[in-house]
């Protein structure tokens, strides 16, 4: 089930992508919700780089369900950030 960890680093990248431009949008314009957006993306990276690190390093101690149920929550996570990265870029 590394296919969890993987949509994890996916969605990590998505986040530094996301990052990238929330800031760029930041220097320019210097609102709360631009910081805020930052914030939020900051968190979710570190979120979801735990995330892989665990599952990781800790494959052999999690049961096939536990990580059934973390590769969906990721894949959900991924579209979800994917739609919020295409639609980002595209404005």
């Amino acid at each position: 089930m590394e296919l969890a960890a993987g949509l994890e680093i996916i969605n990590s990248v998505l986040l530094v992508f996301l990052l990238y431009i929330y800031v760029q949008n930041y220097r320019q314009m210097k609102t709360v919700f631009g910081l805020g957006l930052i914030f939020f993306a900051v968190l979710l990276l570190v979120q979801n780089v735990l995330a892989a690190y665990f599952h990781m390093a800790m494959l052999d101690f999690y049961s096939r369900e536990a990580m059934e149920h973390g590769m969906i929550l990721s894949g959900v996570q991924t579209v979800a950030l994917g739609v919020l990265a295409f639609v980002t870029w595209k404005d």
